[in-house]
């Protein structure tokens, strides 16, 4: 079939399109996934440490302000963070390749 130069330059565009939405249908698929694990892992993570301690003792470290049962907490939000950089720096990775 012979295209004329608009007629091969439209379906340049289209197939662009369409490998444009495939890749950005990719990645969503990739974020949404890896957002859903984070949550289940941020849940396991909170669980586990919520009633670790015993209520009323206070640990040796200084935290005399806080209180025992704080620690889980303090390490799923730092745990949190270092995961939410990790997954920033991947996908601009992805994003630039």
């Amino acid at each position: 079939m012979k295209y004329t130069t608009k007629e091969a330059l439209k379906e340049i565009n289209r197939r662009a399109g369409v490998i444009l939405k495939t890749r950005e249908r990719r990645i969503t698929n990739v974020l949404a996934t890896t957002a859903g694990i984070t949550l289940v892992a941020l849940f396991a993570v909170i669980g586990e440490f919520s009633g670790a301690e015993l209520p009323g003792i206070q640990s040796e470290y200084g935290s005399f302000i806080l209180s025992a049962d704080t620690g889980g907490y303090v390490l799923t939000a730092v745990l949190g963070v270092v995961l939410g950089v990790c997954m920033t720096l991947v996908v601009k990775r992805i994003k630039n390749k």
